[in-house]
Parts: C-alpha cells; sequence; structure tokens
C-alpha cells in the first residue's frame, strides 16, 4: 500500500543508491590495492638495498680478515639472504649479484681499493595486486611498461681496507 501512494518519480529511484554504492566501492578498492601494490613495491626495493649494503659490508669484513675471495663470497651472502626471505623468494625469478671493483670516490692518489657490489632482481610479474592495476592501465589507455618495474636494482660502495695481523 504504501508503495501505492508513492509519486512515480520516486518509484523509479529505488536501487540507486545501491547501484552508486557499488561503483564507489568497487573504485576505492582499486585504489586502496593500487596503494598496497605501490608500498609493497617499494618495500621490495628497500629490502633489495638493504641486502646490497649488507653484502657490501660481509666483503669489507672478509677482506679485514684478509679473505682475497671476499668479492664472491659477498655475493654468496646476497644470495643466501634472498633465497632466505619470504617475500624476494617467492617474487624474485632472476637474482643478479656483479662485485665490481670501482675507483674510490675522492681518492685521487688511487690509493685504496673500492667494491661495488650491484643487485638486481627480475620481479615481472610476481605482485599480484599490481596485475589488478594493470589491467586498469590497459582499460585506459595507459602502457604498463611506462610505469610498472621489471627490474628492481640497488649498488653498494665500500672501501675495501687490508689490515695485515701481525
Amino acid at each position: 500500500m504504501r508503495n501505492a501512494a508513492m509519486p512515480k518519480t520516486q518509484k523509479n529511484q529505488q536501487g540507486v543508491a545501491a547501484i552508486e554504492f557499488a561503483l564507489v566501492i568497487i573504485t576505492l578498492l582499486v585504489i586502496c590495492f593500487a596503494i598496497v601494490s605501490f608500498g609493497m613495491l617499494m618495500w621490495t626495493q628497500q629490502k633489495v638495498s638493504h641486502i646490497a649494503g649488507d653484502s657490501a659490508r660481509v666483503a669489507l669484513q672478509l677482506s679485514i680478515s684478509g679473505d682475497s675471495d671476499y668479492a664472491s663470497k659477498a655475493c654468496a651472502h646476497a644470495n643466501n639472504l634472498v633465497t632466505k626471505d619470504f617475500v624476494l623468494n617467492g617474487i624474485a625469478s632472476n637474482v643478479i649479484c656483479t662485485p665490481k671493483p670501482v675507483d674510490c670516490p675522492g681518492d685521487e692518489e688511487d690509493a685504496h681499493t673500492c667494491l661495488k657490489v650491484i643487485m638486481k632482481i627480475t620481479v615481472d610479474d610476481k605482485f599480484p595486486l599490481i596485475n589488478l592495476i594493470q589491467t586498469a592501465a590497459l582499460l585506459v589507455g595507459k602502457d604498463e611498461a611506462s610505469w610498472k618495474p621489471g627490474i628492481l636494482s640497488a649498488a653498494a660502495i665500500v672501501k675495501i681496507t687490508n689490515v695485515v695481523k701481525t
């Protein structure tokens, strides 16, 4: 009876709020997923940077103790850290650690040797929430290669010190 007393324009508006809510909540959820995805991507980049720095410190410690194979052992340490890490082990399809002797910055006399540890991790399509955003970007017409990284990389430089124990 109550519906019969409603004006015709009000009858046509029933259910509109539910449809509007459905459209708004989908948009908000996609935005939340995008924030979480890019946060996870930045967190992973921070992990890669930390591993590169930690591996450079390991190389320094090994060189101080007199180990001449410090560069390859530093990369072995980096690969071990990636394997033990839950997130990196799940998303990294290719891990490359490159120890490279370089000139020390600010050392004009070339009296010291520096080691640059470069970490590169290929992530491809391993981030589950990024795939959702990738699909949304394709709907808008954006090329995902312009904003989605495929390789996360970091480098750390350490001055190698050879300490002779007496």
